[in-house]
């Protein structure tokens, strides 16, 4: 029981060491980018014509892809272990975990705004924001484009980090798979046009559901990295109570609100939302601020809450649930 404990320990630590310094694997080696490809392949089987047809479809749909991943990945981590070893276990475990989340990535994504912005250089500010929202940027001014980059951040903070860790701390490994390709669909499915407005019901539920907890529970970690930073943990406090309800999403505003109250702004995506009683963004270092507030209540999370909770609990879930499936198919 110790061994695996202490190997369910290095598969974390692997995980977050390979984030911190190698970052994302290449698109093709990525499991996101592989559910993604599923996914695009199957929407375009579903037939339209029927809202009723077309809600079901994308229920089957979401549940196929999430349930192929997870028992992939649970017969993946089953055939190392039983086949090479707990240390091998350990290790494809930490590398496969590190694709489920992302905290070095959005200080990549955001930092080329930031120079950008830096330089005087608002084309190429616009151009690299379009690549991490999905709004129109082409007309944004200086202080809409820093806010948006760093709503990105805040709320990615939830849906990339504190929830795929938070399930896998929970159920282990197959949990954290099947959130991100929940996460996913929600992404390519849900809402986004008029196409998906049936087909991606039930995957914009499905995301609504599995974030609504992290949403809240992201918000003391935030405001505890605020204070150890030195700003106003007290008015993201504040904020995050007024404006929590200001996105079409039940989730978003609570730690995004948060975000922009600590750090004295105000997110506006205009015509959508407001957040914050301070003024729009005029410094690009707010970017820098942002990705700092976000790596340190990640991090806070996942060492107080992530590996205590997979230790305890995940861990043997995975463990047991790999012994069942594994015997099940005669290994």
């Amino acid at each position: 029981m110790s061994e695996l404990l202490a190997y369910g320990a290095l598969a974390l630590f692997i995980a977050v060491l390979v984030d911190r310094f190698l970052g994302e694997p290449p698109n093709a080696l990525h499991p996101v980018v592989w559910m993604g490809k599923l996914i695009s392949f199957l929407d375009r089987r579903v037939r339209r014509g029927s809202p009723r047809r077309e809600r079901a479809s994308g229920a089957l749909l979401a549940l196929f892809v999430i349930l192929l991943f997870a028992l992939l990945s649970l017969l993946l981590m089953g055939a190392v272990r039983h086949t090479l070893g707990l240390l091998a276990w350990a290790i494809v475990g930490g590398l496969l975990l590190e694709t489920m989340f992302a905290i070095r990535a959005m200080g990549l994504h955001t930092e080329p705004v930031r120079h950008a912005l830096l330089a005087g250089d608002l084309d190429t500010a616009r151009r690299k924001a379009s690549m991490i929202v999905s709004r129109d940027v082409s007309q944004l001014d200086q202080s809409h484009v820093i806010s948006c980059a760093a709503e990105s951040a805040a709320e990615n903070t939830v849906d990339s980090i504190f929830s795929p860790l938070f399930y896998f701390g929970l159920l282990g490994l197959p949990a954290a798979v099947a959130y991100r390709v929940s996460n996913t669909l929600d992404a390519m499915l849900g809402y986004l046009n008029e196409r998906h407005r049936h087909v991606g019901w039930f995957s914009a539920r499905l995301d609504d559901g599995t974030n609504w907890l992290m949403a809240r529970a992201s918000v003391p970690f935030i405001l505890l990295s605020l204070m150890l930073l030195g700003k106003d943990w007290r008015a993201a406090w504040a904020s995050s109570k007024k404006y929590h309800d200001q996105t079409l999403s039940p989730n978003k505003g609570w730690h995004m609100s948060a975000f922009a109250g600590g750090l004295g702004i105000r997110f506006e995506k205009t015509g959508w939302y407001v957040m914050g009683d301070g003024p729009l963004p005029q410094d690009p270092e707010v970017l820098r601020e942002t990705i700092k507030v976000m790596s340190l209540s990640s991090y806070l999370f996942l060492f107080a809450v992530v590996l205590p909770l997979y230790l305890m609990v995940g861990v043997h879930l995975q463990v047991l649930a790999e012994d069942l499936l594994w015997n099940s198919i005669g290994g």
